[in-house]
């Protein structure tokens, strides 16, 4: 058994300024009571006697706020080891150096360090789970199994789905001029893959390697503009099959809005009504970014009871515009909280997608916007939750459910004066305070140090894989840049088209 002794347990139903100072007792992988720290005495001290034995353990959680384990709700392990390489490019032009397809087959080795690597970085910020939309290349059993061992090597929960597109043109290519050298066309168009093949490859998978443990499945298409009817019609059965949920890329940029109203016409032009046709919409589904959704499709979403996963800093990053996170909200939209790529966010960082889910609410309204920090809270824990299926099993403090917790240090100058949990924890923690960090009962973190994995090994295995990615990059930073007018010229004529709103707070 654990016993978390002293610490000022976080519950968005009591006092979230100062939070009650309470002992939590775990056993095995799950909480089995929240206490006073004068209540079950006989309980804890035996407890205490089995962690001098070395079978038990105490963790002093004196000046820590003890926190449910943030859920990162929209994530991809595929580009981790670009971290740092991209800047100034908007969307599209992004996606050109980013993109698991135009990279190939990629070593062991590599694949196992990128898996471990968004995770550590996960992991030492107090994010306990996340969704990995993976596209694997090649679409092959070893791939998968070694980035399913590389989760279960660092100790991190996942809900991993496999993002399936049987189109492969960009988003963008509806509105590029006509004249791409061959290596810019050939980017662009991609090549089209068959539904039912990727399909049956997602079922084979879902059953060889069932949910069990800190593994557990999702379902994916990439975006259902990158996707027949007949494969978004069959992620939707497989959900139904599994009892499985739904993630997809939703309105991320202008581009993909605009090409919705060119060919969702029978569906008004809409993304989200088209959706609701196939089946792929309803209270499994997880829409990732949302920037560019329309006052009444917000309606359809909230009826639907799907959710919506933010993820602020690569919607920045990426030039793509402010989600209308604001009026989701008035809505009743479930709200989730995810920190996207690491070639677009740079991080794995929830702290700092908390601070902005809070301020860019507000940036293009001067009145009070009603998003404030136990909202961001909610959605990087128990709306994450609820988005990934788990909404009765992680997500809260609670008996019953499981241990996955973090521990944040009360004793900085973050909360220096200590005047709020909730206010400082959003908007003055960087990550820096997290100290200790539980998954399904286990300390992975302790002291702000992985206890799974080596780091300093790990990273110096990383740099072993490095030259090798970065020639390969550099291949593709090369055609970015030959495609960089054609796609500016495209922005521009999208500047144009009249989608029906806006989401860029300032217009040249």
């Amino acid at each position: 058994m654990i016993l978390i002794r002293g610490g000022r347990v976080y519950d968005p139903a009591g006092d979230t300024d100062r939070p009650a100072i309470r002992d939590v007792l775990i056993e095995n992988d799950v909480i089995v009571s929240i206490t006073t720290p004068d209540a079950d005495h006989e309980t804890k001290q035996r407890v205490e006697a089995e962690a001098v034995r070395g079978v038990g353990q105490v963790i002093d959680a004196r000046d820590t706020l003890v926190l449910p384990g943030f859920v990162n709700a929209h994530y991809h392990s595929y580009d981790t080891l670009a971290k740092g390489l991209i800047e100034d490019a908007p969307f599209d032009l992004w996606a050109l150096q980013t993109q698991p397809a135009y990279y190939g087959r990629r070593s062991k080795a590599e694949l196992r360090l990128r898996t471990l690597l968004g995770a550590m970085e996960c992991l030492k910020g107090g994010i306990t789970t996340v969704q990995d939309m993976c596209t694997l290349v090649p679409q092959d059993e070893e791939t998968l199994d070694t980035i399913a061992a590389a989760y279960a090597e660092v100790g991190i929960r996942v809900v991993f789905a496999l993002a399936l597109r049987d189109l492969g043109d960009l988003d963008i290519a509806p509105f590029l001029p006509t004249d791409l050298s061959p290596a810019v066309r050939r980017a662009v168009t991609g090549s089209p893959r068959d539904a039912a093949e990727d399909l049956a490859f997602a079922e084979a998978q879902i059953r060889r390697l069932p949910s069990s443990g800190l593994w557990h499945w999702g379902v994916a298409a990439s975006g259902p503009q990158r996707a027949s009817d007949a494969l978004l019609e069959g992620v939707s059965a497989l959900s139904e099959r599994y009892e499985l949920p739904i993630f997809t890329h939703v309105y991320e940029t202008r581009a993909q809005a605009a090409k919705a109203r060119r060919i969702y016409g029978p569906h008004g032009g809409s993304m989200i009504r088209h959706m609701d046709a196939v089946g792929l919409l309803g209270p499994r589904t997880t829409l990732a970014h949302g920037v560019w959704i329309a006052p009444d499709e917000i309606a359809t979403i909230a009826r639907a009871g799907a959710t919506v996963a933010h993820n602020p800093l690569s919607n920045m990053k990426l030039k793509s515009g402010v989600a209308p996170i604001r009026a989701l909200k008035a809505e009743g939209v479930g709200l989730a909280l995810g920190c996207d790529n690491c070639s677009c966010g740079d991080c794995q960082n929830m702290f700092q997608g908390l601070k902005m889910f809070c301020l860019l609410a507000g940036v293009a309204d001067p009145e009070p916007t009603g998003v404030h920090a136990l909202d961001a809270i909610e959605a990087a824990t128990l709306g994450g939750a609820r988005a990934l299926g788990l909404g009765g099993v992680i997500g809260a403090l609670a008996p019953g459910r499981q241990a996955d917790i973090s521990l944040v240090r009360l004793d900085t100058l973050a909360f220096t004066p200590f005047n709020s949990a909730a206010r400082q924890l959003v908007f003055s923690e960087t990550g820096a305070g997290v100290d200790t960090v539980l998954v399904g009962g286990r300390v992975v973190v302790r002291g702000g140090r992985l206890t799974m994995l080596d780091e300093t090994a790990i990273r110096a295995e990383i740099e072993d894989v490095m030259p090798a990615f970065r020639l390969d990059f550099e291949g593709l930073r090369r055609t970015s840049l030959e495609a960089a007018p054609a796609f500016i010229e495209a922005l521009r004529r999208l500047d144009k088209v009249d989608i029906g709103l806006e989401r860029h707070l300032a217009r040249r």
